[in-house]
């Protein structure tokens, strides 16, 4: 038995046959159902204020929960499952008086999955919907005092432009709050600012290390190529840019060359299987890790994959988005838990990208088949209890935004990375 296959159960599904052999729909109340599992055992086990809690933050904090209580607010289908909007205002509230320890630190104002950017971006949106204009305001003055953070440093030792804490973690948030306002807060000009600043850091990084990219980045010490903590999701934020929402494009001419060479290197690392490497390291040892996870690996890579083919429009990023998606079917249903970093929801959501990108019922029918999993004696039995089982990207709150996107399929898409604004 390989590293990879203790890694992964069998998924037990016939892949898709057609209608009416291998049906795509669902039920949609036994999805509420899931959902209201996961919510009560959320309610039962975390409260806003307890001690385990110390740092409040997205990616395992109260935020997270807060980030998911407010997506429900949103959802026509679950809205009225519970009290939404006020369960989220409690668990961010926690999380601000969590994260005022922590203010005086420069790296904490743009860090957002791992900071205090991430906290109070979802504030905003909460202050926003319950029309608390003065909370909304301090909320946002908060997450705007990252944006001259952010430029303080080209680069340091330990890295500062990936997602977790990093600059293009900053960037989802300021698109994200774009959107989910009702009005733009970020200016295109603050947000060119900070892309320009992560090209110049790759650059320096690049030509410092002699990298086979034009754009390279290290998070401590490693360079990382996943979505969590290393390339592709940094170049995805680029995408994501002002730049890139023109006919044509506006991307300097240079700027764009070395963005579109540092993709299709990535690109070419793609292994038989559809996966790539952790990091660029990888390369050199001939390490074979190969890990199917939003974090790192596949997973996390269609997202750049898939932001690449709607502005370039070149068939190989597709062809790739469809080999990537085909690993997931094969290996991704994860010993690892339910959650969206490295779970079942998060490999799920695979699915739900390519859906809305194709419009193809066989990748609803693989999301569909994903929930299932959920519930699955064998996975309930075989899986691992993460260590933070209730957050949103460790545990079950994330698995509540893939359910309720499961719902609304037509406006899925994992948090934050939102490929087709």
């Amino acid at each position: 038995m390989t590293e990879m296959d203790k890694r992964y159960l069998d998924n037990p599904y016939p892949d898709y046959m057609g209608e009416p052999t291998t049906p795509s729909g669902y039920d949609e109340e036994h999805v509420k159902d899931l959902i209201c599992t996961y919510v009560d055992s959320i309610l039962e086990y975390v409260r806003p204020g307890g001690d385990d809690d110390s740092r409040g933050d997205l990616y395992v904090g109260n935020a997270g929960i807060a980030y998911m209580f407010w997506k429900m607010s949103r959802s026509e289908r679950c809205r009225d499952l519970y009290p939404a909007l006020d369960h989220a205002s409690a668990f961010i509230r926690d999380a601000k008086i969590n994260g005022e320890r922590y203010k005086k630190r420069s790296a904490e104002r743009y860090s957002y999955l791992l900071g205090n950017a991430g906290i109070f971006a979802v504030s905003a949106a909460i202050s926003h919907d319950l029309n608390q204009t003065e909370d909304l305001s301090n909320d946002l003055a908060n997450f705007k005092s990252g944006i001259s953070a952010s430029k303080e440093y080209i680069s340091t030792k330990n890295g500062c432009d990936e997602v977790l804490v990093g600059r293009a973690g900053f960037l989802t948030g300021c698109y994200w709050l774009n959107d989910v306002l009702s009005e733009k807060r970020i200016t295109d000009d603050d947000i060119v600012a900070i892309c320009q600043l992560i090209i110049l850091s790759g650059r320096e990084y690049a030509k410092h290390t002699g990298s086979p990219l034009p754009l390279m980045y290290q998070y401590h010490g490693t360079e990382y190529l996943g979505a969590a903590h290393g390339l592709c999701a940094i170049l995805q934020v680029l995408l994501d840019s002002p730049w890139f929402r023109t006919d044509p494009i506006s991307a300097p001419s240079a700027d764009l060359r070395d963005i579109k060479r540092s993709i299709d290197f990535f690109l070419s690392l793609q292994d038989q299987e559809g996966n790539f490497p952790v990091a660029l390291e990888d390369l050199k040892t001939g390490r074979e890790k190969r890990l199917v996870h939003w974090c790192h690996g596949a997973p996390g890579a269609v997202y750049l994959l898939a932001k690449a083919y709607l502005i370039f429009k070149e068939d190989k990023y597709l062809h790739s988005l469809r080999h990537a998606a085909d690993l997931v079917w094969k290996k991704g249903f994860l010993r690892k838990g339910p959650g969206i970093c490295h779970g079942v929801a998060g490999n799920g959501y695979v699915f739900l990208l390519m859906y809305r990108l194709t419009n193809e019922p066989k990748y609803m029918y693989r999301a569909v088949k994903y929930m299932e999993l959920l519930t699955n004696s064998e996975f309930k039995h075989r899986a691992r209890t993460p260590d933070r089982p209730f957050s949103l990207y460790e545990g079950v709150a994330g698995t509540v935004c893939f359910l309720i996107d499961l719902l609304e399929p037509e406006q899925a898409h994992f948090p934050f990375m939102e490929v087709f604004r």
